[in-house]
């Protein structure tokens, strides 16, 4: 009687548990109705965005038009080319997408049935990743595709492989949000539910940890920007974007899967579930596969765009420090972007070296302050240029180096030196390129994997010391975003609770989790950048071991056990090391 009795009622509560869920999942479902202003207003700013990116493009192509056409009435020897018109068409075809997608999404309204609502938000996104996809992928392609003919700007020799990967993951990352919207729409009310629970606290971290980063880097950035232009300003916190969200990722992601399960179980909900029939692992499937989707977003970001964002926050902050030193003493402002200052370069063969003032961010762009030794078979000067800049034209035939403001001296057998003056003087027996020069000049911290990638390849005869930095840096580039899907293992199963008393020990022991591997990751690129450590172990390393910790602890929620407190563990393995010994002897 009482054992029928107490089975009645858990099984009254269980179903009292499940109804209270599917009341919360069908509200959910409903609520997503008002949120379609949300999409009309994205489609609105994408059509817009495209539109005025477009028009840009547009008066551009007019005025390379222009300035073509006047070069050819001048029979300038120069081959200056105007933009293909294969770009900007391709870019119109994005913008009336765009359009379409704006159009689409004005159609959803709360009166509409749920399948053919959300057939309209499926609809809607694939027009617009179809728009952003038709004005970014072939203007991109036609911009590099003399680098991949073998004529870059800069004269280096790309990384194909490293190019293809970049357009396949962004046509990946596009292509995955209506795919995400299909997915998610074909989910089971009990799916959707966990993952607008994680995705709540998500979205709240992650824009709150971007704000909290930019307000403390214009504070500390604040006298290098006093007098800059509001729209410079804009312009540098957009470019940072790319790795604010790699840097914020990770936190974000562990946090809201503990605020999300944790809420969970405290509802009773997590039980409830498990009552239905669904196992700990399927339950917390949903999450999972959210990490590793923040994974593949973040290793997008990491690929190329957020370490080049670092670099050029870098360079643009010297080169505003040097601006404010100019206008405080009255001297001359230049306004280009510098990433180093102070460069040398030896050509052994020709005998030629080279001493670069300042370094520009992109080698393709004018060197300044550069001055080039040439000497003789006994080591003596032979000539000496000096010049304010120095720019290499690719497109030349045969390609040239062009100084502006420019001396030379010349010397004769004696040691006797003959000065000239140019405003702009042109040199074809160097067969240095920018590359060449200056590629050694990087640092591999601001290097994507393009980057990365034809540094090796053009060193590879170098010491494996001075490339430990460089390999390590390229096997980082595919590990750093997986720490989200690795913490993601750790947080599920800590942010499962059966009690509230074990409710703040899961926080505070995926915190101490989330601060070692922050320590490990550190110190194991520290050593890789040392050659201490061979340079994958040093870039997956961590992963490695956060992961198996995850995967153990999940192994004890999936089979309904307490996890095991670290005190517990240490004294039994103290305990079965002694009984070790003990028969050992």
């Amino acid at each position: 009687m009482i054992k029928r009795l107490t089975s009645n009622l858990v099984a009254k509560a269980r179903q009292n548990g499940l109804d209270l869920l599917v009341s919360k999942t069908k509200e959910l479902s409903q609520r997503v109705d008002r949120r379609g202003l949300a999409l009309k207003i994205f489609m609105c700013i994408l059509a817009v965005g495209l539109g005025l990116l477009f028009n840009r493009n547009f008066v551009d192509y007019l005025e390379a038009t222009r300035v073509a056409q006047k070069a050819i009435e001048a029979l300038s020897d120069m081959r200056e080319y105007a933009p293909s018109k294969a770009s900007l068409i391709w870019q119109g075809l994005g913008v009336f997408f765009a359009l379409v997608s704006f159009l689409s999404s004005l159609w959803i309204n709360e009166r509409m049935g749920e399948e053919r609502r959300s057939g309209f938000i499926v609809m809607a996104l694939w027009f617009a990743a179809i728009a952003a996809l038709l004005a970014w992928l072939p203007a991109d392609i036609l911009a590099t595709k003399q680098a991949i003919a073998g004529k870059a700007l800069a004269g280096e020799a790309p990384s194909i492989p490293a190019y293809i990967g970049k357009l396949f993951f962004i046509a990946v990352v596009i292509s995955s949000i209506p795919v995400a919207a299909m997915v998610y729409f074909r989910l089971s009310l009990m799916d959707r539910y966990v993952v607008h629970s994680f995705l709540s606290p998500f979205s709240f971290c992650l824009l709150s940890f971007i704000s909290i980063w930019v307000i403390a880097d214009l504070t500390d950035n604040a006298p290098a920007f006093a007098g800059l232009p509001a729209r410079d300003m804009l312009t540098f916190y957009v470019v940072q974007v790319p790795y604010v969200i790699l840097f914020v990722m990770p936190i974000a992601v562990l946090l809201s899967a503990l605020f999300s399960l944790s809420k969970m179980s405290k509802a009773n909900e997590f039980i409830s579930m498990v009552g239905s029939g669904r196992s700990v692992v399927r339950i917390l499937a949903p999450i999972f596969i959210i990490g590793a989707y923040s994974s593949l977003i973040s290793l997008a970001f990491k690929y190329e765009w957020a370490p080049s964002s670092v670099g050029y926050k870098e360079a643009l902050i010297e080169t505003a420090n040097q601006e404010r030193f100019a206008l405080s003493n009255g001297t001359e402002i230049i306004q280009d972007v510098w990433a180093k200052r102070g460069w040398m370069h030896v050509n052994e063969v020709e005998r030629r070296t080279w001493f670069v003032g300042r370094v520009p961010y992109k080698l393709s762009d004018e060197m300044a302050d550069v001055v080039v030794w040439q000497l003789r078979e006994d080591e003596q000067p032979e000539k000496i240029w000096k010049a304010m800049r120095a720019k290499w034209v690719w497109d030349a035939i045969p390609p040239k180096w062009i100084l502006t403001e420019a001396q030379e001296w010349s010397y004769d057998e004696e040691q006797v030196p003959k000065w000239k003056s140019y405003a702009m003087l042109e040199i074809e027996s160097w067969s240095e390129t920018p590359w060449k020069v200056l590629s050694s000049s990087q640092n591999p911290e601001y290097l994507g994997l393009p980057g990365l990638s034809m540094y090796l390849d053009a060193h590879s005869d170098s010491e494996e010391e001075s490339l430990a930095s460089f390999r390590t840096n390229w096997w980082n580039i595919f590990s750093e975003p997986l720490t989200c899907l690795a913490l993601v293992l750790v947080a599920a199963p800590l942010g499962i609770v059966y009690s509230r008393s074990n409710a703040m020990s899961g926080v505070a022991g995926a915190i101490a989790v989330f601060a070692m591997m922050y320590v490990m990751r550190g110190s194991f690129i520290a050593l890789g950048h040392r050659g201490a450590l061979p340079p994958f172990i040093a870039a997956w390393g961590t992963n490695f071991l956060v992961a198996a910790l995850g995967v153990f602890l999940l192994w004890f929620r999936a089979r309904n056990r307490d996890i095991p407190k670290v005190k517990e563990v240490f004294q039994t393995l103290i305990i079965r090391f002694g009984a070790n010994r003990s028969t050992g002897g």
